[in-house]
């Protein structure tokens, strides 16, 4: 009775804990799992990440690298996506031609190459339009125009199911040969270059209950933080992180760092607005001047 006594009044408390670590140790369990199960993950044009999943993007910023690499995208904030891993939507590398990545895979397996994608530049659908294919032979995405999907400075993740089978490459029901390496190749189309964000490839299927990163990546995109669902805790810890992202962003342009960010998209008659406004502010001046004499 005295045992009793003693602790009752903590049973609360104690109870608290225990669900609290069976909640962090299922979390960490997820989260190891996820890590596992990747095969390939690339944060295309940028530095080393770890997203919220465990997930250990590799850099892809080599100045020696094929296409271009660019952080234009920092200016912006990328809605639709927790604040810590919108960093995989600011950087890319875009080429004026056809831009390709190699993927090995080893060992036969239903997979998910998921490509990570952000328009950052154009205002208006049609402004980027390109193709996506496997190993030259699969088309996989025919005139891509993110924009027109989810307008700008959002996330949009395109997963995409293949399968090794007995060194043949299986998608979308098209059978090819498969030497153990998937090359991903983004194909100029009608209109500007081809760009990619973030490239991830995953082991298993789009149905695999132990592969919630996928599903959890889609219910991101699709639900804006706060919105309808606004009894959602996560929204509110969303909501908080991207208002304090705005706040640090707006510091930063408050002072320069380094050198100012280049527009990658700009073109070569970016020399015509100086002159325009020369000239505009020169001829009231001269005016004045010849009205004095």
């Amino acid at each position: 009775n005295k045992l009793h006594d003693k602790f009752a009044p903590h049973m609360a408390e104690l109870a608290l804990l225990i669900f609290q670590l069976v909640v962090l140790f299922a979390s960490a369990s997820s989260l190891v799992s996820a890590a596992h199960d990747v095969v390939y993950a690339v944060n295309c044009g940028g530095g080393r990440h770890t997203d919220r999943f465990g997930i250990q993007y590799e850099p892809d910023n080599q100045p020696d690298a094929p296409g271009i690499a660019s952080d234009f995208g920092k200016s912006l904030i990328i809605s639709r996506v927790h604040p810590s891993d919108a960093i995989l939507y600011q950087t890319e590398r875009y080429h004026t031609s056809t831009l390709s990545y190699d993927v090995p895979i080893l060992g036969d397996g239903s997979y998910v190459l998921v490509l990570k994608f952000a328009e950052v530049y154009f205002q208006y659908p049609g402004g980027k339009v390109f193709d996506v294919t496997l190993n030259r032979q699969h088309t996989v995405i025919s005139n891509l125009d993110i924009f027109s999907k989810v307008g700008k400075a959002a996330p949009l993740d395109e997963a995409i199911p293949f399968a090794v089978e007995n060194d043949k490459l299986v998608v979308n029901g098209e059978i090819s040969d498969f030497d153990g390496t998937l090359t991903v190749d983004f194909v100029k189309g009608i209109a500007d270059n081809p760009k990619i964000n973030a490239i991830l490839v995953v082991k298993g299927s789009m149905d695999d209950p132990d592969l919630p990163v996928l599903g959890k990546m889609e219910a991101d995109q699709q639900e804006l933080p706060g919105s309808s669902t606004g009894s959602d805790p996560d929204d509110a810890e969303i909501m908080e992180a991207l208002s304090q992202q705005q706040q640090q962003q707006k510091s930063q342009f408050k002072k320069v760092s380094g050198p100012k960010l280049q527009d990658p998209y700009s073109s070569d008659e970016s020399w015509f607005m100086p002159i325009t406004c020369a000239i505009a502010v020169f001829l009231p001046i001269l005016f004045c001047l010849c009205r004095v004499r």
